[in-house]
């Protein structure tokens, strides 16, 4: 009894090398597309990284309200120096009593040009909420976004695509609309916003480049940037804060109960999660991505305003919001839209170099059997 090859279904037909390599190759992109996740374990992390971040940044701006207006804790420095050490003695927890992750050795030179970023921005950024209205304050955080492109088109010749300007556009504008009631202008407490743009600008930038180029993750760099940090506020804290021993204003005198201790450390802890995650943020993404998150940030702090701090809302206000968050959720859109295509380009690349694999049928099921 004579069988035909043809009636095995595992057989493969025999293709031409063109064909073979042609057919291989759509049915493994197919085959990729299918099985490829709506968000990547990439994706995933960075989402969790903005989240972490969005979520820290907000309870730290409530909490340190609640400790300066309703505890009457008016000393920003001193909580920031306490912030800087908390943070410096979090990581240094976790590095050697936990061991959650290893320190490598590096160049604290490089390390100390942003840490003392970070501290200047810190102060400035004091400076000018201090000088300036919140309208104006916030205008002007605003324009940290368009100076780190600028900053980065000029001197590091990375270029931000068409389209991710044109979604920084209602980002910008829906802050400027919703802060424009408080503005109110004055010529020290402009130059000390625009010195406190431009230092964290050059801080946000130097974030992700040194993480790169040191080799670090984002704890480590905060491991060593917090300390240093720290130590470049000390001499800052007698300048902007009552340190005086006889003024019966000064931080001496303060009544430190155990509740406003246990809500200054709670800001600690939270500074904790926010400068690590800062690193974590503008390592997975990059500076401009971050400053988008702060602008989200921005109108949700806002809108907290006016539900839960009785600040009257207007449609202004209002359309300011919604305009900043519609361009939040545009920008991160097109930015993981861009993160995918280029992996599928990548992917794409290395099976174009890939030689062919030419696919055989089965040599038993061309010859003939016979009982």
């Amino acid at each position: 009894m004579e069988i035909r090859a043809d009636a095995y279904p595992s057989e493969v037909p025999l293709l031409d090398d063109e064909a073979d390599a042609t057919t291989l190759t759509r049915l493994k992109t197919l085959r990729q597309r299918l099985s490829l996740p709506r968000f990547t374990p990439q994706d995933l992390a960075t989402m969790g990284c903005m989240a972490l971040n969005f979520c820290s940044s907000i309870l730290i701006v409530v909490t340190n309200k609640y400790a300066m207006d309703h505890l009457e804790f008016h000393f920003g420095t001193t909580l920031t120096l306490f912030h800087f050490l908390c943070t410096a003695a979090l990581l240094a927890l976790c590095a050697h009593g936990l061991r959650l992750f290893s320190v490598k050795p590096c160049d604290l030179r490089k390390v100390a040009k942003l840490a003392a970023g970070g501290a200047g921005f810190v102060v400035l950024t004091n400076l000018s909420l201090q000088h300036n209205s919140v309208g104006f304050y916030q205008v002007m955080k605003v324009m940290t976004t368009p100076t780190i492109v600028f900053l980065e088109a000029v001197i590091y010749h990375k270029h931000l695509e068409n389209d991710l300007k044109l979604a920084l556009a209602p980002v910008c504008l829906g802050v400027i609309i919703t802060t424009v009631t408080d503005f109110r202008l004055n010529l020290p407490g402009t130059l000390i916003a625009m010195a406190g743009v431009v230092v964290t600008s050059f801080y946000q930038i130097w974030s992700g480049t040194l993480q790169r180029s040191l080799n670090l993750s984002a704890l480590e760099l905060q491991y060593y940037a917090s300390p240093l940090s720290a130590l470049f506020l000390v001499p800052c804290v007698p300048l902007f804060d009552n340190w005086r021993l006889r003024d019966p204003e000064s931080i001496f005198t303060y009544d430190f109960s155990p509740y406003s201790l246990l809500v200054i450390g709670v800001t600690g802890a939270l500074a904790f999660l926010v400068n690590v995650s800062i690193f974590l943020v503008i390592g997975k993404t990059s500076p401009v991505t971050y400053n988008v998150l702060g602008h989200a940030k921005t109108a949700v702090i806002i809108t907290s305003d006016f539900l839960f701090f009785g600040r009257p809302a207007n449609f202004q206000n209002a359309f300011g919001v919604v305009l900043t968050m519609l361009g939040v959720m545009w920008y991160t859109h097109l930015k993981l839209q861009k993160q995918r295509l280029e992996r599928d380009a990548e992917m794409h690349t290395l099976e174009k170099e890939a030689p062919p694999v030419r696919t055989h049928a089965p040599a038993d099921n061309h010859a003939d059997a016979r009982d």
